[in-house]
């Protein structure tokens, strides 16, 4: 039986959306996404202590995975549209 479930990720954070193509995409990206955001956020903290600021100035931003709440219609324009940019967090960057 297939899974006939929409996917896309929450950004929470900003609480921005994103249909993605399937779950394990979705996965595959979200975890990514927190590495990678995870790994910035956490300079940019250190370096507002070592500076004497507010490090929670950097708000927490992180991706999760949940079913898609509008047409099919609606996330296949999305996934077009959007997802290209957020696969990019797939491919490792310098």
């Amino acid at each position: 039986m297939s899974d006939e479930k929409l996917w896309m990720l929450n950004i929470q954070g900003p609480d921005d959306v994103i249909a993605a193509p399937s779950k394990d995409e979705a996965d595959k990206v979200a975890a990514a996404f927190n590495a990678h955001w995870g790994a910035y956020l956490a300079k940019q903290r250190a370096a507002s202590i070592a500076e004497g600021k507010d490090p929670d100035n950097w708000p927490t931003v992180t991706a999760i995975v949940v079913e898609w709440d509008s047409t099919p219609a609606a996330h296949a324009s999305s996934v077009k549209k959007y997802w290209p940019e957020y696969a990019q967090y797939l491919t490792p960057h310098p």
